[in-house]
């Protein structure tokens, strides 16, 4: 037996301790803190979503057209749990699953870092959350932000792990490699699948931004990358997302949404809330401008992001649904993203001025995400949004 085997075993054991140990401890904060929220809250999507789950027998009773959430439920529920423990567990899970795939994600790209380092990383930006400084003495901690930790939404938590999931996969076998390997069709369009069934936000701006990159592979005439996109992406989100727009607004009616900018975000508030959200990564792109070493999934991010701001503050569903400002998820779960992504470039680059200012504004999100993960998990909570 060569020398490198054992090395080989060793290393190979080494990950899966990471990975369960990350798993465990995200899991385990998270699951304390939504039993806390459920615990001490009134009325919220928590519990509207478990009544849902309750009432949720069969397909043929739908009334939403992301129900992934409560088949999980029913799941649990049928295992012995209440649904309320099956709830909370769930949401741990989809953080212990998040930090599993981070983690797994800073070794792929070649980042060395010891399991402690990459713990305080992972759990870092899992609880990074948006500067409210400029508000706080206003109790206004949520309202007009970009939020990437919105805990009071179940279907939100599974939407982050699954764009999360989804994104990976796409910038290891369409951006950053040659050719994707056919085995990219039932991945990506599973995940696709399930993350429409969680929530169709994240694939709202993810569908055309991958788009975009087909339409180049087919003016630089690379052929087999741009039919792989359509039929490994474009395909089952399109009919998936068809089939949710036929349950969300019936049969023969016109798609419910209409064009209309900063009808639920306030357009002055929007000038200083979206620059406080968007701190850490937009300094992490001046490190990136200034270094000249933008890479592929920093810039297809940066894409994705401008396209969900977009349909954020412009795109309304019309009648009485107008004002629940739905693509407000789109946006957040964009904010998440770039923020995961901008962590993971800047561990590889060297430390220098501007990199040392990015980590900076990085620990100044993660303070006051711990803050937030406080109010959240907390009786005082409604002051505070």
């Amino acid at each position: 037996m060569s020398v490198a085997a054992p090395q080989a075993v060793v290393r190979s054991r080494s990950r899966l301790w990471t990975a369960l140990a990350l798993f465990s401890l995200a899991t385990l904060v998270f699951t304390y803190g939504f039993a806390s929220f459920l615990r001490v809250q009134p009325i919220a999507d928590l519990d509207l979503h478990i009544e849902y789950a309750r009432q949720l027998r069969s397909l043929s009773n739908l009334t939403s057209p992301h129900f992934l959430f409560q088949l999980l439920l029913n799941g649990g529920h049928a295992l012995g749990l209440s649904y309320e423990t099956a709830a909370v567990w769930i949401l741990g899970a989809c953080y212990g699953g998040m930090a599993v795939l981070i983690g797994r994600e800073i070794e792929r790209r070649g980042i060395v870092l010891g399991p402690l380092w990459t713990t305080t990383m992972v759990m870092g930006v899992l609880l990074a959350s948006h500067i409210f400084l400029l508000t706080a003495f206003t109790r206004n901690l949520y309202a007009g932000y970009f939020v990437p930790i919105a805990y009071h939404n179940p279907t939100q938590q599974l939407n982050k792990l699954f764009a999360l999931w989804v994104y990976f996969v796409y910038r290891s076998r369409f951006l950053a490699a040659p050719a994707a390997p056919v085995s990219s069709i039932p991945t990506l369009g599973g995940l696709c699948v399930l993350s429409a069934l969680a929530k169709p936000s994240f694939l709202i701006a993810f569908l055309p931004t991958a788009a975009s990159y087909a339409l180049a592979d087919i003016v630089k005439r690379r052929w087999r990358q741009a039919l792989m996109c359509a039929v490994a992406i474009g395909v089952p989100s399109a009919l998936i997302l068809a089939w949710q727009a036929r349950v969300a607004y019936g049969v023969g009616t016109p798609v419910q949404v209409a064009f209309a900018p900063f009808v639920v975000f306030d357009a002055t508030e929007t000038l200083y809330k979206l620059p406080m959200s968007l701190a850490f990564p937009v300094v992490v792109a001046v490190v990136a401008w200034r270094a000249r070493a933008w890479d592929v999934g920093l810039r297809f991010v940066w894409i994705l992001t401008a396209l969900s701001l977009f349909a954020t503050l412009g795109l309304v569903e019309t009648g009485e649904r107008m004002m629940q400002g739905n693509f407000a998820w789109t946006g957040q779960t964009a904010v998440f993203l770039i923020f995961v992504e901008s962590m993971l470039f800047l561990l590889t680059q060297p430390r220098g001025g501007w990199v040392r200012v990015a980590w900076v504004v990085f620990g100044v999100h993660v303070a006051c995400g711990l803050v937030w993960y406080g109010l959240m998990f907390s009786a005082d909570r409604p002051a505070w949004l």
